[in-house]
């Protein structure tokens, strides 16, 4: 921690965590003052949002914040498409699963595993947030890692699942190292990608690279294959992240550092939005299956034989899917109760003060 940080300390600092999607806005914010949260609260917003731009009430609203503190720190939950996690963290890792380093944010973790995310979906964040500013973009596959170190760890290939309520993630760990990611969309009407705002891979590519240049002389894009410290350039690096005293996200990019089930309130929406958790489960457990089926097949894994699923549960999941993992998957299934913004929350206060 620097003499800025310190001083920074004793004044109060607002962090606001974001999960925004096409149907809700879900925002908490802590106040943390003296190595302290001081406190708590939290707003939600009822969509339908178009996702390419940030509604006018919730910009309106974090404006308000940014007005009232002194010091505050605006995150969000990246649930784009253009994202995944991959075991290694060079060139020749990427170039395996058919990922090219030219066109990603790459952030590895401990030079174990990686995380990645597209120049168009930082480039969307961006946009959206262009009237406020945005401070820490995170990948969920990093808030999926940080509730799985804060269990006891497993020395077997263990599959895990973070479900939030427009998306999940599925990783099969092995103590803390990856050896399968993938990112899912559970609301078929959200685009694959962010298209729209960049005609291309690369003129977005050099776009990014020139502003951060110029920006970040201190750090730098190096896609040398040679280069096993691979790290982008606008990305802290996440090398001493054993202990978790070290968290990071897609930042820094052009100055960025980058939940519940809704019950119906009478008899027909109680009716419809069980059709639509029934729909859901449906398509969480065939994405489940295909990730897993690509996991034992795929000469690129290891495919051990996994027995456990662990799922952190930020939505809601039927007790009908539960069986259906365990008499089907043949899988022991343990599920825990999280609150996905709150650890968004939670892990943005690291980032700042560790």
């Amino acid at each position: 921690m620097n003499l800025r940080q310190i001083f920074q300390k004793k004044f109060q600092n607002l962090f606001v965590a974001i999960v925004l999607n096409e149907s809700a806005c879900h925002i908490k914010c802590k106040v943390y003052q003296d190595g302290a949260i001081k406190k708590t609260f939290e707003k939600s917003f009822s969509g339908p949002y178009d996702t390419e731009n940030l509604d006018i009430t919730i910009e309106n609203y974090l404006i308000s914040l940014q007005e009232e503190y002194g010091f505050v720190y605006i995150s969000f939950l990246l649930n784009a498409m253009g994202q995944g996690a991959i075991e290694g963290f060079n060139a020749e890792s990427y170039r395996k699963h058919s990922v090219d380093l030219q066109n990603v944010h790459m952030i590895n973790i401990s030079k174990q595993w990686s995380m990645y995310a597209s120049f168009i979906e930082i480039k969307w964040v961006k946009n959206i947030f262009s009237e406020t500013g945005i401070d820490l973009v995170y990948s969920p596959f990093f808030i999926l890692y940080d509730f799985i170190v804060s269990q006891k760890l497993k020395s077997k290939p263990t599959l895990y699942l973070l479900n939030g309520q427009d998306f999940f993630v599925s990783a099969v760990f092995q103590d803390t190292k990856l050896h399968f990611g993938a990112f899912f969309k559970t609301q078929n009407s959200v685009a694959f990608t962010h298209t729209d705002e960049v005609s291309d891979w690369e003129s977005e590519r050099e776009e990014e690279n020139i502003a951060n240049l110029e920006e970040m002389p201190e750090l730098s894009m190096n896609n040398n294959e040679d280069n096993e410290d691979e790290s982008l350039s606008g990305l802290s690096d996440l090398e001493d992240i054993d202990e978790l005293n070290q968290v990071d996200s897609f930042s820094d990019v052009d100055d960025v550092k980058t939940l519940g089930h809704f019950k119906g309130f009478d008899n027909v929406k109680e009716e419809d939005t069980s059709l639509e958790l029934y729909g859901r489960d449906l398509l969480v457990y065939k994405y489940l299956k295909s990730s897993l089926e690509e996991y034992y097949h795929n000469p690129l894994f290891h495919g051990e034989f996994i027995d456990e699923i662990i799922i952190f549960d930020g939505f809601e999941m039927s007790s009908d899917l539960i069986h259906q993992l365990e008499d089907e998957l043949i899988m022991d299934v343990e599920i825990h109760k999280v609150d996905i913004v709150d650890r968004l929350c939670d892990i943005s206060i690291k980032e700042v003060f560790k």
